[in-house]
């Protein structure tokens, strides 16, 4: 199994407050981590320094130079009037994706009642994560890091994830590793092989 990704007793403060200290741990090909603790803890933010969008304080971040990580955050950040189809396929011809199995399969799993030419910003909250999340997984990443995914989501919503992810990210040879934070309890145990409390 390949390392992809790493933090090396890794430490962030952030204002005046400390989050994250000596936080050291290691992620590798088919690993599908669930991350735990407190609100406030700072799960959050060891998934910002994961994904390269905060650089500790103290400490160092390694990753496989080959091995792209893309990130779902909490938040939606669609533009203003932006279609379903360039939320999650930007400007790439019809023929680029379409073809792909795999993006097929996202399409039907996750936006089955939603159409590509729809306006994402009047979409309902759960539509609107479901659409993030197709953004997120279509992206050719082998590090992929979920931040609440589960938030809004119904039930058959989250059963299809569940299944996507375990397909993608199990199996006996995984090309690629999860990061999850979520309080859904169901989720984790369904998808997770192994936990990292932040405390």
């Amino acid at each position: 199994m390949a390392h992809l990704l790493g933090t090396q007793r890794a430490g962030i403060t952030l204002g005046n407050r400390p989050i994250l200290g000596d936080i050291s741990v290691s992620l590798e090909d088919g690993d599908r981590i669930g991350v735990v603790g407190p609100n406030g803890g700072g799960k959050s933010t060891l998934l910002r320094i994961m994904a390269g969008e905060l650089i500790p304080d103290d400490g160092a971040v390694t990753k496989l130079g080959s091995a792209r990580v893309t990130r779902l955050s909490q938040a939606d950040n669609f533009d203003e009037g932006q279609t379903v189809l360039d939320a999650i396929h930007g400007g790439a011809a019809t023929h680029e994706w379409a073809s792909d199995a795999h993006v097929r399969r996202l399409h039907e799993g996750l936006l089955p009642d939603i159409g590509l030419d729809a306006k994402v910003n009047e979409l309902s909250g759960g539509q609107r994560r479901r659409v993030a999340l197709a953004a997120t997984l279509c992206e050719d990443a082998r590090i992929v890091i979920l931040d609440e995914p589960t938030n809004h989501l119904d039930v058959e919503g989250i059963t299809f994830l569940a299944g996507y992810l375990n397909e993608r990210f199990g199996g006996p040879r995984p090309s690629g590793a999860l990061v999850v934070v979520t309080h859904d309890r169901w989720f984790l145990d369904a998808v997770c092989t192994k936990l990292w409390e932040v405390v």
